[in-house]
């Protein structure tokens, strides 16, 4: 099928900004002009293509079915459009998408969305940051990083950064097969406490989700404990050691999945938190990595 005669770059343009920030007046002055003009350009656009393109919710303009179709394709177009303008006009630097990730993330959600990110715009290099959530949002807060991609930042790391909720994800105590506490029902922090213990580090987001829930039922702290968030020395600690260890479930699928390690009967709501996308406020996407942000909320949905 052709595209129609019609349909021109500053439509596709109108209609991106218009879905990414839901709202003709904010997509208006993003692209410096009035809201008039883009609402007489996304008219034209819905009328040529016989079908409305969006619709209004109490959260904002949303797209139909049609117009997110249209948007998966555009960003798609949008980010080789792009790239073939800078080799055209000779500017070779390859084109890169930058991206924190946390360690929960770092073996599932991130891997797959960047295989397929690359399979459809296999010129534009991939730039991952793994390290702690002040130094990803540091990175983030200097244009060093497109977005961060993990559980939901403390409150502290909040300022001037926006979060996107994709999926609820707990934290679960862990061990290997045949530990003595692997098939023991309905199991209290007392029983835990008794052996070896690996927590999170101090200072990080679920080290502060597994404080709250050990407060809450009264241990202050584990007696005879490690602290690291290197989840590759957890795990192979685990593997040779009679330790437990509370961890993101995130990090031990492969794990449980083959049944190396077990989950030990043990749970509080304190220990779910929400994984999502961190976004600098006001500050807009290329192409290129909206592109791949959307290819993150398509995987994240096998996490839901």
């Amino acid at each position: 099928m052709k595209i129609p005669n019609r349909v021109r770059l500053r439509h596709i343009r109108c209609f991106l900004s218009v879905a990414e920030h839901g709202s003709v007046t904010k997509a208006a002055a993003a692209l410096n002009t009035v809201q008039p003009a883009l609402s007489r350009t996304l008219r034209e656009l819905e009328a040529e293509l016989g079908q409305p393109l969006f619709e209004r919710t109490a959260k904002g303009l949303v797209p139909t079915q049609a117009g997110e179709t249209l948007r998966r394709h555009a960003l798609t177009g949008m980010s080789q459009i792009e790239r073939g303008i800078q080799l055209a006009s000779g500017d070779e630097q390859q084109h890169t998408v930058s991206v924190g990730m946390l360690p929960n993330v770092s073996r599932t959600l991130v891997p797959k969305a960047v295989s397929r990110f690359k399979e459809i715009a296999p010129d534009i290099d991939v730039r991952l940051y793994w390290a702690n959530v002040a130094e990803i949002v540091d990175r983030l807060r200097q244009g060093d990083i497109d977005c961060m991609v993990g559980r939901l930042p403390s409150l502290e790391h909040m300022a001037g950064v926006s979060f996107e909720h994709l999926y609820s994800e707990p934290l679960i105590f862990v061990a290997r097969k045949g530990h003595p506490l692997a098939d023991v029902p309905n199991l209290t922090l007392d029983d835990i406490d008794r052996g070896l213990v690996i927590v999170p580090q101090p200072n990080t987001i679920i080290r502060r989700e597994l404080g709250k829930f050990t407060t809450g039922r009264g241990l202050a702290e584990f007696s005879n404990k490690i602290e690291t968030v290197s989840f590759e020395f957890t795990r192979a600690f685990l593997a040779a050691q009679d330790a437990v260890a509370c961890m993101p479930l995130g990090s031990v699928r492969q794990e449980l999945a083959d049944g190396r390690l077990v989950v030990l009967d043990i749970h509080g709501e304190e220990l779910t938190g929400s994984v999502g996308l961190s976004f600098m406020t006001g500050r807009d996407l290329s192409p290129a990595a909206a592109q791949l942000v959307e290819v993150l909320r398509e995987e994240a949905r096998a996490y839901a």
